[in-house]
């Protein structure tokens, strides 16, 4: 038997850096939104002959040769917490096919990690709920993804850690462009110009009314929500994204958002057709300059198709 299961990309329609903490750290409030499009991440048991082993594969057109099959690999650290939780010592092997960019911004690594542990407790006959508190040991992405797994969009505070389930949005359309840039998370924090954190009363509170208060706007309304206090130290860190910047400036697509800490763009709409329009026009001026693209793709909010795993329902 194996376990099956979709590790749901996300997009932060909102991130705001509040401060760095004494601890090194980042104090985020940051709305985060899983989608319909993701790596598909499988678990199965290797047999008693190879007891305490874990091994993983990776392929798929977007599997890069650089993302390592050992025990650095996030998907193999995944399997290993949640055969940890399930207080199992059996041989899992596990596999990976490769649908999200690496180092973009949407959170594939993270969403490999929750879904193979999430898979290998499953796989091993226990329940999801064994994992509650632990998937932040791998990451702080990694805790959204099983936190908010009922309804696919939250509120994560802290370093992302601290995670509000929330209701997600009805009527978005997700228009995905990722270039050939590829952005490194610690790059980016690291040219990150922030001062000590000093956030004000009350400031938790405006930031779960401000979520709940996005996820109820219409996809064209929401566009002037979106905010990304990441994206100067992007551009600083990775001066490959500029031209993108200029290409969505010029053909009236200023609206889409750096992902996360990059390297994809995603912009919002409220029809299917519009979305791929947008990103048909933005490809052809993009490879009339010289711009290559990893993923180009038009996708919906994940809802609550984030608890959907073939044969296995954990919500």
């Amino acid at each position: 038997m194996s376990i099956t299961l979709l590790a749901n990309a996300k997009i932060n329609p909102t991130l705001r850096v509040l401060g760095r903490r004494a601890d090194g750290f980042h104090e985020l409030a940051t709305t985060m939104l899983a989608l319909d499009l993701g790596d598909v991440v499988s678990v199965v048991t290797s047999g008693p002959e190879r007891a305490g082993v874990i091994d993983a594969t990776v392929r798929g057109e977007l599997a890069s040769a650089d993302i390592p099959t050992d025990g650095s690999n996030l998907a193999v650290r995944g399997a290993l917490l949640g055969r940890d939780a399930a207080g199992s010592a059996e041989g899992l092997s596990v596999h990976v096919i490769k649908n999200v960019p690496s180092r973009a911004g949407l959170g594939g690594g993270s969403a490999d990690a929750a879904a193979a542990a999430r898979a290998a407790v499953v796989e091993l006959g226990e329940e999801d709920a064994c994992l509650e508190g632990r998937l932040g040991e791998l990451g702080s992405d990694c805790a959204f993804f099983q936190a908010a797994r009922r309804t696919g969009a939250a509120l994560a505070l802290g370093r992302g850690e601290e995670i509000l389930p929330l209701e997600g949005p009805r009527g978005w359309w997700v228009a995905l462009l990722t270039p050939e840039v590829e952005c490194s998370t610690p790059a980016v924090y690291g040219a990150l110009d922030a001062g000590p954190v000093a956030p004000s009363s009350g400031w938790r509170l405006r930031a779960e009314s401000e979520a709940r208060a996005l996820f109820e706007l219409s996809a064209l309304e929401a566009r002037a929500a979106l905010v990304n206090d990441l994206e100067p130290a992007a551009r600083a860190a990775f001066p490959g994204l500029e031209p993108w910047f200029a290409l969505l400036e010029a053909e009236s697509a200023a609206h889409f958002r750096l992902a996360g800490s990059g390297s994809s763009f995603f912009g919002l709409f409220e029809d299917e057709a519009s979305a791929h329009e947008t990103l048909e026009r933005l490809e052809a001026r993009a490879g009339g300059q010289g711009l290559g693209t990893r993923l180009s793709v038009v996708t919906r909010p994940a809802g609550s198709a984030l608890t959907t795993v073939t044969g296995v329902d954990l919500g």
